[in-house]
C-alpha cells in the first residue's frame, strides 16, 4: 500500500488537484473492493435512487486505499473506514432539498439544520444532517437502504455511506478542495 500512495504523492507533486480528481477519483479502479463488489454495489444503488450508473461513484479511501481528508490524511484503508459513495444528480438533489425545505417551513426544527443548509450551499447533500423520524420519511428509506447494503457484507465489512450532489462540478469542487491540500502537504 505504500508505493500507492508514493506513486499518488509523485502524481500530485507534478500535476494539478484537477489532474488528480480526474486520474485518482473518475478514472481509476476502486482499490479496496473488487471489480464485481463494486459493479454490484453502484448497480443497486442507481436502481433503487433512479440515477444513472455513471453518476454513482465510489470515492474516498476505499476508491484510493488511503484517506485524503486532513485528519486522516494519507492513512490507509483499514477495518474501521466506510465504502464511501457520491452520488451526482440534479434530480435526486432537487427532491431531497424541496423535502427539506417544506419540512422547515413546516416549522420543524432538527439538531443538525444548520450544518444540512451549509453543505446544501456548497452543492450537497450529507444525509448524516437530515431530520430524522417519521416526520421526514426520506431520512427513514435513506437510511434503512444504506444499513441492509452495508449488513448484506456483498461488498465487504465496511458501512457504507453516501452524499448527494447537484452535479459533476460540486464533486469535483470538493474532491479537489482536498487534493490541493495534499498537494500543498506533499510539496512543504
Amino acid at each position: 500500500m505504500s508505493s500507492h500512495i508514493d506513486d499518488f504523492k509523485e502524481f500530485i507533486r507534478q500535476n494539478s488537484a484537477t489532474d488528480a480528481f480526474r486520474r485518482y477519483i473518475l478514472h481509476s479502479d476502486c482499490q479496496m473492493i473488487e471489480s464485481s463488489q463494486s459493479y454490484a454495489l453502484k448497480s443497486k444503488i442507481c436502481d433503487k435512487l433512479n440515477v444513472g450508473f455513471d453518476n454513482v461513484i465510489i470515492v474516498g479511501s476505499c476508491k484510493l486505499g488511503f484517506s485524503i481528508k486532513p485528519t486522516k490524511r494519507f492513512v490507509p484503508f483499514g477495518d474501521e473506514s466506510d465504502i464511501d459513495v457520491a452520488i451526482v444528480s440534479p434530480t435526486l438533489f432537487e427532491n431531497v432539498w424541496r423535502t427539506a425545505l417544506e419540512y422547515k417551513y413546516s416549522n420543524a426544527d432538527w439538531q443538525s439544520k444548520r450544518e444540512f443548509f451549509k453543505y446544501l450551499s456548497s452543492g450537497w447533500i450529507r444525509p448524516d444532517k437530515f431530520p430524522r423520524g417519521e416526520n421526514f420519511a426520506f431520512s427513514t428509506d435513506w437510511f434503512e437502504f444504506f444499513r441492509e447494503m452495508t449488513n448484506s457484507r456483498e461488498y465487504g465489512d465496511y458501512k457504507i455511506a453516501a452524499g448527494i450532489y447537484y452535479n459533476s462540478f460540486f464533486l469535483e469542487k470538493y474532491q479537489e478542495t482536498c487534493l490541493e491540500q495534499c498537494i500543498f502537504e506533499v510539496t512543504q
